[in-house]
């Protein structure tokens, strides 16, 4: 979990940093990779540990994919530059799809996470992270955070829990998603 939390931290704070037109597309790239990749991993948690909700996440993967093509249309500078990408989006749109970036990086994600995921084995993979928190929508009850803080012993658990709700938080808060572009990934 602290690797996750610390790379997730990373992102946020290098993609908040970073301003200037020729980093536009490296912000969005590596934003977009390293959020649909935690995302692609909670979603195999849904599905081998039967916890939380898979639909919950194809909402966050749609709220960035939505806020990706506003802020692009805004300025074709926050675009990802992958002809590969903008051919099977064109694909997309022509055939009345919503699916964007978030979408096609998902899915590239989610065969990774699933390789790893069966790799370690269900039980091995469900033990691993406090999924049963991470998954949860709403605030982590104490009792629940006390028992996972001494399961875990993860002094960095209580700040990956609010990195992670932040990372739900576009399903919610619809509002980000036209917020204005002065970051592609704003503060959702």
């Amino acid at each position: 979990m602290k690797r996750s939390v610390l790379v997730l931290l990373a992102v946020l704070a290098v993609t908040s940093a970073a301003h200037a037109d020729s980093g536009k597309r490296y912000v969005t790239n590596f934003g977009i990779a390293i959020a649909m990749s935690i995302v692609a991993e909670l979603m195999v948690a849904t599905e081998m540990c039967s916890l939380g909700d898979r639909e919950e996440w194809q909402k966050v993967v749609a709220a960035y994919d939505r806020r990706y093509r506003f802020c692009v249309a805004q300025d074709p500078g926050w675009s990802s530059g992958n002809p590969e990408f903008e051919q099977a989006e064109a694909k997309a749109k022509a055939e009345g799809s919503d699916r964007s970036i978030a979408s096609f990086t998902v899915e590239q994600a989610l065969k990774k996470s699933r390789a790893n995921a069966h790799m370690q084995g269900k039980a091995a993979f469900c033990a691993k992270m406090p999924w049963p928190l991470l998954l949860q929508p709403g605030p982590v009850t104490p009792e629940a955070l006390a028992l996972y803080e001494k399961a875990y012993r993860d002094p960095q658990l209580d700040m990956g829990l609010a990195a992670y709700s932040r990372l739900r938080k576009p399903a919610v808060d619809t509002a980000w998603v036209e917020a204005p572009c002065d970051h592609i990934w704003g503060k959702p």
